[in-house]
């Protein structure tokens, strides 16, 4: 199966960014973009993996997400993937925060899982955003420049973290359809960290 751990979206947020973002699209050139049901924050791609891996990293990442604090993510700007040439996916990104921090040592502590029961490590560095559109024709440079001004102009409420899923994820031509085979809660049920 294909599978990869991520964050799913705190609800309150996803109503709010699925207004916002339907009133984007419709000002912007054509693109594939994201179903709010499918939205997340990847922790770790998995890729194929046998059921019984599966299984066994659930196992294992429920600890580590036993130990790791509930956090609180505060929107950041757009983000524009790759870098440099021409962009084929966009996004929002987080704003520097404790509940950042935590995210990201989560990141962390998962990929740590997946290297010690012998799957492949990441080879890039973790940038928690979450995917809005994914860009198979290119867009002209205004269009891009509108995208990151409207997503950075968006007021919207901090993103709860209280768990993450270990999902499987399946291919079609609609696109992916996620489905959880555990859900991990995070440990914390006072304060959030980044609160």
């Amino acid at each position: 199966m294909r599978a990869f751990l991520a964050v799913p979206p705190d609800p309150s947020w996803a109503e709010r960014v699925g207004r916002l973002a339907g009133s984007l699209k419709a000002s912007l050139p054509r693109a594939s973009w994201t179903r709010p049901e499918a939205w997340h924050v990847t922790l770790k791609f998995l890729g194929e993996i046998a059921p019984a891996a599966a299984e066994r990293l659930g196992e294992e990442l429920a600890s580590v997400a036993g130990r790791a604090a509930a956090l609180v993510l505060e929107k950041g700007g757009a983000v524009v993937f790759p870098p440099r040439g021409r962009p084929r996916v966009l996004g929002l990104g987080f704003s520097p925060s404790p509940g950042l921090a935590a995210l990201e040592s989560l990141a962390a502590e998962a990929e740590a899982v997946v290297r010690g029961v012998g799957l492949p490590p990441e080879d890039r560095r973790f940038h928690p955003h979450l995917t809005l559109v994914r860009l198979r024709e290119p867009w002209p440079a205004s269009a891009i420049a509108e995208f990151r001004r409207e997503v950075e102009a968006w007021e919207l409420p901090p993103w709860q973290v209280r768990s993450c899923v270990l999902y499987e994820s399946r291919l079609a031509p609609s696109g992916a359809t996620h489905r959880p085979l555990r859900i991990l809660a995070l440990a914390g049920a006072g304060q959030a960290v980044g609160v």
